[in-house]
């Protein structure tokens, strides 16, 4: 039977970690066997796997549905953080490391593959073993009461650990742990949240007719929905790729047309009235000639996607690559813009320096929000809109409460409602710089007692619309792969774990509390 290996650690000698054994009652099967297991290559799992294998641990990375570095990898090259932000550890390490390439002290603009090229080093030097592919869906974990004892891959290679973290996106470990989760927007009344539930951040109309002349909605566009002011629903706010555009000839590739193309899709594009330059906007990376566009969503395409399969998720990405290839096609092309505004968009390309292996195209879609564990503690708006501070805080965030839009809606007059993106008006739209503590980051012990969830933490929808950000999931990743090390060290499941002693040990590692 294979055992799909990448193997990194310079130290590791050919199946020395391997061993047969007889597992749950069957036959006699692969299994590899390391102190730590991450799963989920984001910014986070990578910086876990990092953290952990420091400690002088054995540690595995089983990349999954995230390829190495996640979202900062794959064109999110603007982070949403600045020199005023306090971040140490290794999220600054990053940044120093971002600005040294580019002979600057930070830089919080970078472009993709300098990103990927820093992932892929952390791993090499750290010496993390890499598992290259994803868990067997149906079978993804074996059990051992409370604790996981091993994640089965699709190779049928059993990776056994003795703590894991789930810094996936999806939290497709979590939810086969059996961890409780969230998905949607809570209703107000559930946390007394001010920004929660439906209607709370809605647009004002707009004068966009949404019904062609039979009378029939426009794609993407939904009824208006019989649902109170601040009640829950399954709304998911918009999910794009971050596209890495040039203008510079002999690294721009032509907008093309998609197989799919449908230009049908694009009609509330016809009576917004572009002009002008639509790639310049705040996008632009420190003295180079690309652009991080980050447009183009099919609003309300992506609400299956949190708890889908993988043949759904399939879809979902594709439909999105489809829609926005189709929609910059269509700015590029369509007679019914004008020559100017054409020009202005042909004057772009897809970067062909960037994801040589994907076609220019990134490898992540911009999955903004999916599930939200109930761990052992849940943040809440009343902490981080006062900026709570926490004993075993282990990072120190702060960003508004951005939501994208997460639908759009046909009013009585067939105009077009916006609903779901929080606006400068929105009722308690900005949060102070506060503490996350470990126990957002930890399941409830009876539920999982050696899982640490960094990403899809304990967190309500309106607090993960802050959090949600790659830095802040960066310093998370740091604080698991510290807390899955004084696991392993004190055999002791992670709840109890000594919370001061990680508080300490992240300091130590310049972290900024």
């Amino acid at each position: 039977m294979a055992v799909t290996l990448i193997l990194t650690r310079r130290t590791f000698v050919a199946g020395a970690t391997a061993s047969v054994a007889v597992l749950s009652g069957g036959p006699a099967l692969s299994a590899v066997h390391f102190d730590v297991v991450v799963y989920g290559a984001t910014s986070a799992g990578v910086i876990a796997a990092y953290a952990a294998a420091r400690e002088n641990l054995r540690v595995a990375l089983i990349v999954g549905p995230n390829p190495i570095g996640g979202m900062t990898a794959n064109g999110l090259s603007r982070s949403d953080a600045n020199a005023k932000q306090p971040i140490g550890g290794l999220a600054g390490r990053f940044f120093a490391a971002m600005g040294a390439h580019y002979g600057l002290p930070k830089a919080f603009r970078f472009e993709p593959h300098v990103a990927e090229a820093f992932f892929r080093g952390l791993l090499d030097e750290a010496g993390v073993t890499v598992f290259p592919g994803d868990v067997n869906e149906r079978r993804p974990l074996a059990r051992d009461g409370a604790r996981i004892k091993y994640l089965l891959l699709e190779d049928d290679t059993h990776v056994a650990g003795k703590v894991f973290i789930d810094a996936s996106y999806e939290g497709d470990v979590m939810a086969a742990a059996g961890v409780s989760y969230d998905v949607g927007r809570d209703a107000k009344r559930a946390y007394s949240e001010s920004t929660a539930g439906f209607g709370v951040a809605q647009l004002s109309k707009t004068k966009i007719t949404v019904r062609d002349s039979a009378g029939r909605l426009l794609p993407l566009v939904r009824p208006f929905p019989s649902l109170a002011v601040g009640a829950a629903d399954a709304g998911v706010m918009g999910f794009n790729y971050r596209l890495s555009l040039t203008n510079v000839p002999s690294d721009r590739r032509p907008f093309e047309r998609p197989r799919t193309y449908d230009p049908d899709l694009y009609l509330i594009d016809l009576q917004r009235g572009y002009s002008g330059d639509v790639f310049h906007a705040g996008g632009e990376l420190p003295g180079i000639a690309k652009v991080d566009r980050n447009n183009d969503e099919p609003v309300g395409a992506n609400w299956a996607y949190p708890a889908a399969t993988r043949a759904v998720r399939r879809r979902i990405n594709d439909f999105h690559a489809s829609y926005q290839a189709g929609r910059l096609y269509f700015f590029a092309t369509d007679p019914r813009l004008s020559q100017s505004f054409r020009d202005s968009v042909n004057a772009w390309g897809l970067a062909r320096s960037e994801f040589v292996d994907n076609d220019n195209w990134p490898r992540q879609l911009y999955v903004r929000e999916a599930r939200r564990m109930n761990g052992q503690f849940k943040l809440h708006q009343r902490y981080t809109s006062r900026g709570a501070r926490f004993a075993d805080g282990v990072l120190l965030w702060g960003y508004d409460y951005d939501s994208h839009p997460t639908q759009y809606l046909a009013d009585a007059n067939g105009k077009l409602v916006i609903e779901g993106s929080n606006a400068k008006g929105t009722p308690g739209m900005g949060a102070q710089r506060y503490s996350v503590p470990l126990r957002a980051l930890l399941p409830q012990e009876h539920e999982c007692s050696n899982l640490i969830v960094p990403v899809c933490a304990s967190v309500t929808r309106v607090v993960n619309c802050s959090y949600r950000m790659e830095p802040a999931y960066m310093m998370a990743g740091e604080a698991a792969g510290v807390c899955a090390a004084h696991a392993v060290r004190g055999a002791s499941t992670v709840q109890q774990v000594n919370r001061r002693g990680v508080v300490v040990a992240l300091t130590g590692y310049g972290a900024a509390l």
